[in-house]
């Protein structure tokens, strides 16, 4: 495909656009809707563990859509040591992928979409300020189907391990904090060697913004 069918794909896919619900870092999800030939479809990605609430669906292998508190066989990449054959509910599988990605310090995003007919649009737009503003539209972002966990990895920065190992010389003690899955926070300390594997769960090795917050919180 050359660049003039690629534009012209993507002014294709412009034009259906209906709305957008753009990305921050208090949302931590992003949302498009576009027109189909049955009516509309949201599409929504961001951090599992904002997304996963709204979510009551998940596409499985083979394309077959189910309750997402269902059961089914787990693929044998995300089985546990020791088990054989094990079955285990939608969000149990999107559980498993997201530890899996964390212990290789891998970031994830939730994919999703939701379908919705031209009647149950409008009628959530007129119920709704006719989404005049980004708020208003959040009520799209509800029933979602999950289609499948992507990971992303940031590369350590050049001489960020020289750094910290120079930081340990001078008696500065260096602490992880993330505003993300906490293992995958882990698994990049390691690398990094802000800490091994014995002290990984000491919480003043390795934390959550949100715990870091509790805990100052408590000391003021």
């Amino acid at each position: 495909m050359g660049p003039e069918a690629v534009n012209a794909h993507k002014e294709a896919l412009e034009s259906q656009k209906e709305c957008v619900i753009q990305f921050s870092s208090l949302r931590k999800r992003a949302s498009v809707v576009v027109k189909t030939e049955t009516g509309y479809r949201v599409y929504c990605k961001g951090a599992p563990d904002i997304l996963m609430p709204n979510t009551n669906w998940i596409v499985l292998n083979g394309g077959n859509v189910q309750p997402i508190h269902e059961d089914s066989a787990v693929d044998k990449s995300l089985w546990k040591p020791g088990e054989v054959d094990p079955t285990d509910t939608g969000l149990g599988i999107l559980d498993r992928t997201i530890d899996k990605f964390a212990n290789e310090a891998f970031r994830t995003i939730l994919m999703t979409y939701r379908d919705l007919s031209e009647s149950e649009y409008n009628d959530l737009k007129a119920q709704n300020n006719d989404f005049a503003k980004e708020e208003d539209r959040e009520v799209l972002e509800d029933d979602l189907t999950a289609v499948g966990i992507w990971g992303i990895q940031d590369p350590l920065r050049e001489g960020i391990e020289q750094a910290i190992i120079e930081c340990k010389i001078a008696g500065i003690q260096v602490i992880m904090c993330t505003g993300d899955n906490l293992q995958t926070a882990i698994a990049i300390s390691k690398r990094a060697g802000i800490c091994n594997e014995e002290d990984a769960t000491n919480p003043y090795a390795c934390t959550t913004g949100k715990a870091f917050r509790a805990k100052v919180g408590e000391t003021l």
